[in-house]
């Protein structure tokens, strides 16, 4: 009876050795590299560089499809309270061991770091979101990492810094363009500065823009005589005339904007702005437009998905260059307004769409509402499409100047006609066949001589 234990004890060693053997040669099976898919590396953004992350990084392979990936890396980037900019690196583990696994980091850059220094930080964060993961494959086997940070931090770094520009900051721009053809010449030109502060409880914007257009153009005109006869020149034929039309627009204004955030998904603020448009008949608008919003998502993951919903009330004083169809110059006039907006960017591609619908309290029959969606899908790991639209139907177009419009002013979009509805709407897709791996950098006679326009 003594020996009863012991016998089984050896029988479970007898029968749980062999498993252990089969684990042990099981994971030594692994992958030779870490199949990698990367999105978010495509939009225009000089920090994020798919070149120098592929260069920088050569223990994984590069794949374009992302189905066929061991990983995907979805890069969001969202502008920071100091000018600069906040990239949230999401790690989805796809298939074999990795499936199901993810991880999330963050990379926060300055305003006045150059996309050198971006593009350094942002790969190495990569580099430290994929080691886990390569460390499953052969090619780990080959790496080093170096725990030590660098000479430049200190303990006293993590002590809070002091700004002494106290958040704010200030931008100024410029651009022009200018268009040539046989017959006309448009020139414009404008300039726009803007100062913000934000932090985690207050945003202050103002900005202030201006706006320049001049159009010459030529009209080709047969002379004729008082009679309505063609003139004739010595050959016998009609004498044609080339008579210039100008149309000179200007166009400014300023906005200034207040927020103040009460909790993680409440804020209240307003909105103050004042613009001149000739198109639209405004000789000068002035607008302030106090309003309530409600977050649907905190804060923490609105690189990935958010949803507002905004409510205000408005009132606008306008004065106008011509007298209206409700014959006034001047008026002022309240309306109220809701705006809500929903943007998600996930592994399938990003989405955002936005509804407003506004009306003027003292007339309801004048009321205006919209909807834009802004989409980018990726169908397979080879096929994507995308579509950007909006369209408005509009009966509030109280600015719309009386009296008739020559073939001039409605040709150089100098004024507004009457319409009922407004859509604009662009859209395509892509198709990509052929190789699967990326991993290669070649920019030998990279783009095409900078031309610019059709050929």
């Amino acid at each position: 009876m003594n020996k009863l234990p012991l016998l089984l004890i050896l029988t479970f060693f007898s029968l749980t050795t062999p498993s252990i053997s089969q684990t042990l040669v099981g994971n030594n099976n692994l992958p030779n590299k870490l199949r990698v898919f990367i999105d978010g590396c495509d939009r225009r953004d000089g920090g994020c560089d798919m070149d120098f992350i592929r260069t920088e990084i050569t223990a994984v392979d590069f794949y374009l499809d992302n189905q066929s990936a061991d990983v995907f890396v979805l890069i969001n980037d969202n502008r920071s309270g100091g000018g600069g900019r906040q990239y949230q690196l999401l790690f989805i583990g796809q298939q074999n061991i990795h499936a199901g696994r993810t991880d999330t980091l963050y990379v926060n850059n300055n305003q006045t770091d150059t996309d050198f220094e971006v593009r350094e930080k942002l790969t190495r964060y990569i580099k430290l979101g994929l080691a886990p993961f390569v460390a499953k494959t052969k090619a780990g086997e080959g790496i080093e990492i170096n725990m030590k940070t660098g000479s430049g931090i200190s303990e006293d770094t993590v002590e809070e810094s002091v700004d002494p520009w106290n958040y704010w900051v200030f931008n100024l721009g410029s651009d022009a363009n200018i268009e040539v053809e046989e017959l006309s010449k448009e020139i414009n030109f404008g300039g726009e500065i803007n100062i913000n502060r934000i932090t985690d409880e207050w945003k202050i914007s103002l900005t202030g823009r201006i706006d320049e257009r001049l159009r010459r153009t030529i009209q080709k005109v047969p002379r004729v005589d008082d009679n309505g006869n063609p003139v004739l020149d010595d050959g016998g034929n009609q004498i044609i005339d080339e008579v210039e039309n100008k149309f000179d627009v200007s166009e400014f204004g300023f906005s200034h904007q207040l927020v103040k955030s009460i909790s993680p998904q409440w804020s209240y603020g307003y909105d103050l702005a004042g613009r001149q448009n000739t198109r639209f008949n405004y000789q000068f608008q002035t607008s302030f437009r106090p309003a309530v919003e409600y977050n649907f998502f905190p804060e923490s993951v609105q690189n990935s998905r958010f949803l507002r919903v905004n409510y205000g009330i408005e009132v606008r004083n306008n004065r106008y260059v011509e007298e209206t169809i409700s014959g006034v110059t001047e008026e002022t006039r309240v309306l109220h307004s809701l705006r809500i907006s929903l943007g998600l960017n996930q592994r399938w591609g990003n989405l955002e769409l936005g509804y407003r619908v506004r009306n003027y309290l003292d007339d309801f029959s004048s009321w205006s509402t919209g909807l834009n969606i802004s989409a980018e899908v990726r169908v397979t790991g080879n096929f994507s499409f995308f579509v950007r639209a909006e369209g408005n139907y509009v009966k509030d177009q109280i600015y719309l100047a009386s009296g008739d419009f020559t073939e001039q002013d409605i040709l150089s979009g100098r004024v507004t006609l009457p319409s009922a509805y407004t859509v604009d709407s662009r859209f395509g897709f892509n198709y990509r066949f052929g190789s699967n791996l990326n991993n290669f950098v070649n920019r030998r006679f990279f783009g095409r001589a900078n031309f610019v326009g059709n050929d």
